[in-house]
């Protein structure tokens, strides 16, 4: 509950402190000398090699010359995973940096964060917490060190993730303003591209520290990565709608599937990750295994939901198209009129029944949010054919014969 400036001060104090204790600690000890005298032990026998004479199978601390004595950094902290009140102090000193980098991060390439992008970051780190680390805690094996290391490793991850889905939040918000200036998209853009990588370097890290756990972590690696290449095809759409001179009218159409794509994978990707747990936590019938099934329950609703949604809006577009035809050049120059939804120079449109003309792909986004029931965006009619006596049509152009 104390400012930013008090955290970080207080952080730095402890983890000075700890950090000193711990060395001196470190240095003290029996690791300390061993490792030490396993290098001396090599050096001598480099200097047998040097003279010619044989070199000794193994040292006088059963070291053998094929495989070195571990480095005095990563022993100190192998020596701290043993304090527990030390590892977390330095737990605590990784996330203050991390919170400071973050800050960083928002005021370089966002500046001023709006309300609904600070709730939403805040609600996703909450979410992180309690569905990443403390979840795979309760379910991974209780080793201490193991699940210290993986919930460090998930954090990272989770940090690259959450500044992917708030350049998503920006990007919905630029959308909306009449005219943003190709430099803020451009700042979001190279950030994207950092987070890209940073996912492919921690991952490919994965590889080496957590051998026996690369299939739980590349479930967890491909969801951050997929939502990152979504939210980077908005941003290169958008850049060559403004690079264009007459506009990339196949934008709306690129990022609906794109977004559909990734969230479909993502809801896959999420349901086999659940059933990986439930697998390794074993069907017992407890608390645990509630919340699992729970999810996978709501996971597998979400992927039903978002086919049919899908199919609605599939069958409505293919109406569209197919029942109104496209407006001329004349009908264009007459008007001389810009597209209602998106505010922009209408270079070829469709004319709806009413009259009306849009770009196809603003209709596109229409009936994306209103799929239930399809209406011009400026009278509301439906985009439906008249109904008569001897037959019945739905909003979506499937007769049905009255009998």
């Amino acid at each position: 509950m104390c400012d930013l400036p008090t955290y970080v001060l207080a952080s730095v104090v402890l983890f000075s402190a700890a950090f000193t204790v711990s060395l001196q600690s470190f240095i003290g000890s029996e690791l300390w000398h061993s490792v030490k005298e396993c290098y001396a032990d090599l050096e001598s026998s480099d200097q047998y090699l040097f003279s010619g004479l044989n070199q000794p199978s193994t040292s006088t601390f059963g070291y053998s010359r094929q495989l070195p004595c571990r480095g005095y950094v990563s022993t100190f902290f192998n020596s701290i995973e043993t304090q527990k009140l030390s590892l977390l102090i330095h737990i605590n000193m990784a996330v203050c940096c991390f919170v400071l980098l973050g800050k960083a991060v928002i005021s370089i390439f966002f500046g001023t964060l709006l309300p609904l992008e600070s709730q939403h970051l805040y609600d996703r780190m909450l979410n992180f917490l309690l569905f990443k680390v403390i979840f795979v805690g309760a379910i991974m094996d209780p080793i201490w060190i193991q699940i210290v290391r993986l919930s460090i490793w998930i954090a990272v991850l989770g940090f690259l993730r959450i500044f992917s889905l708030l350049s998503k939040d920006r990007f919905d918000h630029l959308t909306t303003m009449p005219y943003i200036p190709t430099a803020e998209y451009n700042k979001i853009t190279l950030l994207l591209c950092c987070i890209f990588i940073c996912n492919l370097i921690w991952y490919g890290a994965s590889f080496y520290f957590f051998p026996d756990s690369i299939t739980f972590l590349t479930l967890e690696f491909l969801p951050v990565a997929l939502d990152t290449l979504q939210v980077m095809t908005k941003y290169f759409s958008q850049l060559l709608d403004q690079y264009i001179e007459q506009g990339f009218e196949g934008k709306r159409t690129i990022n609906y599937y794109a977004e559909l794509g990734t969230d479909m994978l993502v809801l896959g990707l999420t349901l086999l990750q659940y059933l990986q747990l439930m697998w390794m936590h074993g069907m017992s019938f407890g608390l645990v295994d509630i919340v699992l099934i729970l999810n996978v329950r709501s996971v597998l609703r979400n992927l039903y939901r978002k086919g049919m949604v899908h199919r609605d809006r599939w069958r409505a577009m293919s109406y569209v198209k197919n029942r109104y035809a496209n407006a001329t050049q004349a009908e264009l120059s007459f008007r001389n009129d810009d597209c209602a939804i998106c505010r922009e120079k209408m270079k070829t449109a469709k004319k709806l029944s009413c009259g009306h003309l849009f770009h196809l792909h603003c209709l596109h986004s229409w009936i994306q949010h209103h799929v239930s029931k399809p209406t011009c965006p400026t009278c509301r009619r439906p985009l439906s054919p008249p109904l008569n006596n001897n037959s019945k049509e739905s909003n979506f152009g499937s007769p049905i014969i009255q009998s």
